[in-house]
């Protein structure tokens, strides 16, 4: 790894090529990056309307 990080070609062509594969990916990368926020937020809120019970039951 380090050798890479010497020669600033090589990090050069890796740029271009992780520049061209997010570039040709880039419709699947914010699709699944689109589910993921998705699914995220439900999670929050499960979780939140699980507090909620919870706080509830202890309340009565």
């Amino acid at each position: 790894m380090g050798n890479i990080a010497k020669h600033p070609v090589l990090v050069f062509g890796l740029g271009v090529a992780a520049g061209y594969l997010v570039y040709k990916y880039r419709k699947e990368i914010v699709s699944s990056t689109t589910k993921v926020v998705d699914a995220g937020k439900d999670f929050v809120l499960q979780q939140k309307e699980n507090l909620e019970d919870i706080i509830a039951e202890t309340k009565e």
